[in-house]
């Protein structure tokens, strides 16, 4: 049995499945579990220091700390043992509420509200966008000066000093030049600094430059995905409401598959479905498959064993679970109707005719079978009648005149299963 969940129905499963858990975490019973949560993770935390302190200090432990530690170790496993009933007891509530989850929800789906916008993120690649620092400019050594020897005055001039002053304007010189030809090496080394510091620049900047506009060109082709699979889901989308709208049974059998993949059930009860819908008859054909019993939970509730230190479980009666489980597969059946019925104001399907069952192996020959354990047939006016906030959903198949399984539990085929010759 094929799962039929088409590309708007698995948007949907997706957002109500967020919904879901969102809901999960504001519950009572949520906040009973966080609290569990909370002090099964604080025991644990100082179980787990004192337990270090013992390892340190092993040797200097008194009496009073071996029984500290033994305290906050039974302390931690009774935490556990408090949380793991608390997600038992949240997960039977879930399963036992069923049909209750889908009432105080209108199961229409405006499919205007699922066309969608085309939302580009912005282009951000500021390591892209900045241009690269333009390099600073290295200085220049100072340039020498010649400074002229002054030339002797008076006296001095007449005992020889022209001939000194000579020889000084001489040795001036000289050292001049050799401090401009060291300078001018000074100068020519800073200009080949600078040109590899420019060079650098310019092949940064290249790179920089090159970088941007294969970022932009993938960020452009990015947008045109977006646009092209945005135009096409609202395309698509157009082409659903048409065929809405002039009644075409593949589209009613789209629109159907949105509303059941919006039909969010328990984690540990999840439900497929398969169908076809008939436009001559208006009629919606479904075959919903169920989890088989033994993926609900079995026990009653956890304990803890000081003695040996050991989690146990108690188990449900038999009968319980078998009752549990019967209750359950009727309010598959009964939900289903409703979210069908209510979610089709333009009443488009006359009548449902529903097989509830699961699919497993045969034991018998291995292969894989669907197993029948509710046969429904009902119409739009005789279920609109139903007050299904104050019904039994086991009753109410009797009342529709509905073929249910003896013993579900046990995966006992309906009477009037398919295949039996009369």
């Amino acid at each position: 049995m094929a799962k039929r969940r088409g590309f708007f129905a698995e948007m949907q499963h997706q957002a109500r499945l967020q919904e879901q858990r969102q809901r999960q975490q504001q519950r009572a019973s949520a906040q009973a579990h966080a609290r569990a949560a909370r002090e099964a993770e604080r025991s644990r935390r100082e179980w787990e220091r004192a337990r270090a302190a013992d390892v340190r200090h092993a040797a200097a432990m008194s009496a009073l700390d071996a029984k500290e530690q033994a305290r906050l170790h039974h302390e931690s496993r009774l935490a556990e043992v408090e949380l793991l009933n608390a997600e038992l007891a949240e997960k039977l509530e879930e399963i036992d509420g069923i049909l209750a989850a889908t009432l105080e929800i209108d199961d229409y789906v405006d499919l205007a509200s699922l066309r969608q916008k085309i939302e580009h993120p912005p282009f951000d690649r500021s390591d892209l966008t900045e241009m690269t620092p333009l390099p600073g400019q290295l200085p220049y050594p100072p340039e020498p000066v010649y400074i002229e020897p002054p030339a002797p005055v008076g006296f001095g001039a007449m005992l020889g000093g022209k001939k000194r002053h000579a020889a000084e304007i001489s040795n001036a010189h000289t050292a001049y030049w050799q401090s401009r030809q060291g300078w001018e090496q000074a100068v020519a080394q800073r200009n080949d600094a600078q040109q590899r510091i420019d060079l650098a620049y310019k092949d940064a900047e290249s790179r920089r430059m090159q970088n941007l506009a294969a970022a932009r060109e993938q960020y452009e082709a990015e947008c045109v995905r977006r646009r092209t699979e945005v135009l096409a889901a609202n395309v698509r989308l157009e082409k659903l409401m048409v065929g809405l709208q002039g009644r075409e049974p593949v589209a009613l059998e789209e629109y159907v598959s949105i509303v059941l993949g919006n039909s969010v059930y328990p984690e540990c009860f999840e439900v497929e479905y398969d169908f076809r819908f008939n436009g001559g008859d208006r009629e919606l054909t479904l075959a919903v498959i169920v989890p088989h019993p033994e993926q609900l939970p079995s026990e009653k509730a956890f304990k803890y064993t000081k003695s040996s230190d050991t989690i146990s479980s108690t188990q449900l009666p038999v009968k319980a679970r078998k009752e549990r489980y019967t209750a359950a597969v009727s309010q598959v059946a009964i939900r289903t109707a409703h979210e069908i019925f209510e979610a089709d104001r333009d009443a488009v399907v006359s009548t449902l005719s529903m097989t509830v069952g699961v699919s497993t192996v045969d034991p018998a020959t291995g292969l894989d079978t669907f197993i029948p354990l509710v046969q429904l047939a009902t119409d739009r006016e005789t279920f609109s009648r139903l007050d299904l906030s104050r019904v039994d959903a086991r009753a109410t198949l009797d009342h529709l005149r509905a073929g249910v399984s003896k013993n579900p539990y046990d995966l006992v085929a309906v009477g009037n299963a398919f295949g039996v010759r009369g």
